[in-house]
């Protein structure tokens, strides 16, 4: 059995945020005109006024959350209360990854609908059915399985793309790793085929187009790549993971990625810069040739997206042989084996020797 769970529409043009309140109008019912918003600090102060007079001129009321921090599984719960205590019709998320996760969940936890309006454009957690849950203390805790996408999706491609430059480059190499993560097999099922084409797909585009759309934002140019290049990342990259069957399929950037959390000093690093590190990493693991190591470390530097251990955060032999011990327990459901530790750990340092031999 496939299930499909994708939103109801996904909006992606210059100016999608001044239709806000037409979408809210259609998910909330006419005698409960009432909305909350999550929102973090710095999209609050861009957007307050033209989400505010939206809402007020559609007769549509709301209460706020400025979110901080991370998205814990406490703070999803307190905003769902905060939802349903306020007689609210519909949850909207305004903003970076962060508040996609804890609005969807909160979504989850209060079963009210959810509008997503993402902000920046480094992962596709505005589309994505899952919330990524974290500690207090910034650490991974666990993913949190929706049952339902957002119902609508407001991407404003006009502000994603005036966003700092670094978050696009972060999600263009995210995207990529949809293509280069899972571990494909020689006889797949009908569900992986789809996600192994879609990623092919936006892959493709983002390896033809990206660098171009990155220099033309640079130089004040929007156009229609720079749409699609927004749409890879939301849009397909999402909708890879919209496609649920029996089949389990992932390699070891993401794990990478969230076993890394636990050391804050990694939090200087966005999301898709350490899951490139990652994806360079696992080719080496898989035993892929020296040409096709060589040929990510190009593509990813086309993106600024190459890094040393210790410009990710992580200095220090103990710290990577946690996340390698990590990947394993946690993400793997195995036990820890010290070869595959071993393995693992040649694996990232020697990823640290190739991008500091490149630099001489």
């Amino acid at each position: 059995m496939v299930c499909i769970n994708t939103p109801e529409e996904y909006i992606s043009e210059p100016g999608a945020i001044n239709k806000v309140a037409e979408y809210v109008s259609r998910a909330v019912e006419q005698n409960k005109r009432k909305v909350l918003i999550i929102w973090s600090k710095t999209p609050r102060a861009l957007l307050n006024t033209v989400i505010a007079e939206q809402l007020f001129s559609a007769g549509i009321e709301f209460e706020e959350v400025v979110f901080e921090d991370f998205p814990t599984e406490k703070k999803a719960r307190e905003c769902a209360e905060a939802a349903i205590h306020y007689q609210a019709a519909v949850i909207i998320g305004l903003g970076g990854g962060r508040v996609m996760d804890v609005t969807k969940a909160a979504g989850t936890f209060s079963k009210l609908p959810v509008i997503t309006i993402p902000t920046v454009a480094s992962t596709c957690a505005a589309w994505a059915a899952v919330s990524i849950i974290y500690t207090d203390k910034g650490d991974f805790d666990q993913f949190l399985f929706n049952k339902k996408s957002a119902r609508f999706i407001i991407a404003d491609t006009n502000i994603i793309a005036n966003a700092p430059v670094r978050y696009l480059k972060s999600g263009i190499v995210d995207t990529m790793a949809k293509w280069y993560e899972p571990v494909y097999r020689e006889t797949c099922s009908f569900t992986m085929n789809i996600s192994q084409y879609t990623a092919k797909l936006a892959f493709d585009y983002l390896n033809a187009h990206g660098v171009e759309v990155i220099e033309n934002i640079q130089n004040g140019i929007i156009d229609e790549n720079t749409v699609q290049t927004i749409d890879c990342i939301i849009y397909l990259a999402g909708n890879i993971g919209s496609f649920v069957g029996k089949e389990a399929f992932s390699g070891k950037a993401h794990p990478f990625y969230h076993s890394s959390r636990r050391f804050r000093s990694t939090y200087v690093r966005y999301h898709g810069e350490i899951v490139a590190f990652a994806l360079v990493a696992q080719g080496i693991y898989e035993g892929r040739s020296q040409e096709e190591i060589d040929e990510r470390l190009d593509i990813f530097e086309k993106f600024d997206n190459t890094y040393t251990l210790e410009e990710l955060g992580l200095s220090g032999k103990e710290q990577i042989i946690t996340i390698a011990e990590r990947i394993q327990s946690q993400f793997e459901g195995s036990e820890v084996n010290n070869l595959e530790t071993v393995r693992l750990v040649e694996a990232f340092e020697k990823v640290d020797r190739l991008v500091k031999d490149r630099r001489t």
